[in-house]
């Protein structure tokens, strides 16, 4: 065998094995920078309401100016977390994200039917709560820590301070 062919084969050998490395360690990582960024020190299993986004406003790449964010890092590891969600018009969503930053749950407020976004989270093959709030809905997370991200649409800059004191009254700690 040739050194050229040599040289290719151990070189296609090692493009796979990073590329695989990337592929699974990566999204892992991203979302564990994100967590420690978003969490300001350790902060799970509450929400963390951000003013409206500025030109400057990095937190996120390029962050909708148009929409107030709401966080919650969520760690299942002592249980169930339930997650509670008012509304806002005219547009509220909630997505839940798993530690490899796979998008796992999304509602919004025309999938409710006008009620408040009610969603009890549990660990992956943990054991179902015996006690469900009336009308909250039960989702099983593909990893223990994650994160919930609350996106509402702000007509305008006067709209934003009814839609921050609603927010205030979002939920997201341990059942």
């Amino acid at each position: 065998m040739s050194a050229f062919v040599k040289f290719a084969l151990s070189s296609l050998v090692l493009a796979a094995i990073v590329y695989t490395a990337a592929l699974f360690a990566l999204p892992s990582a991203i979302m564990s920078v994100a967590i420690s960024k978003i969490g300001q020190g350790g902060a799970n299993n509450v929400f963390i309401h951000s003013p409206l986004p500025t030109s400057e406003a990095r937190g996120v790449v390029r962050p909708s100016p148009d929409l107030a964010y709401s966080v919650c890092i969520i760690d299942l590891s002592k249980g169930p977390m339930h997650i509670s969600v008012p509304l806002t018009a005219p547009y509220t969503s909630v997505a839940l994200y798993a530690t490899n930053t796979d998008n796992y749950f999304v509602r919004n407020d025309r999938d409710t039917g006008g009620k408040s976004l009610d969603v009890i989270v549990v660990a992956p093959g943990a054991e179902k709560p015996a006690a469900i709030p009336e009308g909250a809905e039960l989702v099983e997370a593909p990893s223990a820590k994650g994160l919930v991200l609350v996106r509402r649409v702000v007509e305008s800059a006067d709209a934003f301070a009814a839609i921050d004191e609603t927010r205030k009254s979002s939920v997201c700690a341990p059942l």
